[in-house]
């Protein structure tokens, strides 16, 4: 630990004295004003945590580097997400209009069949799915336990299968 640490204090003066100075040197890379305080915000907070490792006199270039840092970490988010866009895109455009059809002919027969689940069963498959939510945050919400979400997961797939792969050899 260092001696010479810098307050709370000093701290707070030197986020008001320099935030639209890091902001600009952010939205210099990023070009989007939320992302830009986002990653100012994000960098202060680290730096904070840090504190007692981080020298007086290089906690400026310290923020400096963690914005920059953290600038560089977006726009690969940026870069993954454009490129699986682009990807999206093709994929769309060289799909014929028979082949479209098809596609949503088939999601809305997935959706007739979640209609013929359990309201309860449907829910946990809508949350764990489509909502992206964690086996364990669907089992607190409805007082059952992460076995109980994984019962009614293989139940409701079960069913689909069911259905699609009778559906299949009947073609």
């Amino acid at each position: 630990m260092l001696t010479d640490q810098i307050t709370a204090k000093e701290f707070e003066e030197l986020f008001r004295k320099n935030y639209t100075r890091y902001y600009y040197f952010a939205y210099d890379f990023l070009e989007q004003e939320e992302e830009s305080r986002d990653v100012v915000a994000e960098a202060f907070m680290s730096v904070w945590k840090n504190h007692a490792n981080v020298e007086r006199d290089k906690l400026q270039s310290y923020l400096f580097t963690s914005i920059r840092n953290k600038c560089i970490t977006q726009l690969g988010k940026h870069k993954r997400v454009c490129r699986l866009s682009d990807e999206m895109i093709h994929a769309l455009a060289a799909e014929t209009e028979t082949e479209w059809l098809e596609r949503e002919e088939r999601i809305s027969k997935i959706e007739q069949e979640l209609d013929n689940l359990s309201d309860r069963t449907r829910y946990v498959l809508e949350q764990c799915y489509y909502q992206h939510r964690s086996y364990r945050d669907v089992a607190t919400e409805l007082g059952i336990t992460t076995d109980g979400v994984k019962k009614h997961i293989t139940t409701a797939l079960k069913q689909l299968r069911a259905k699609f792969n009778t559906e299949k050899q009947k073609n």
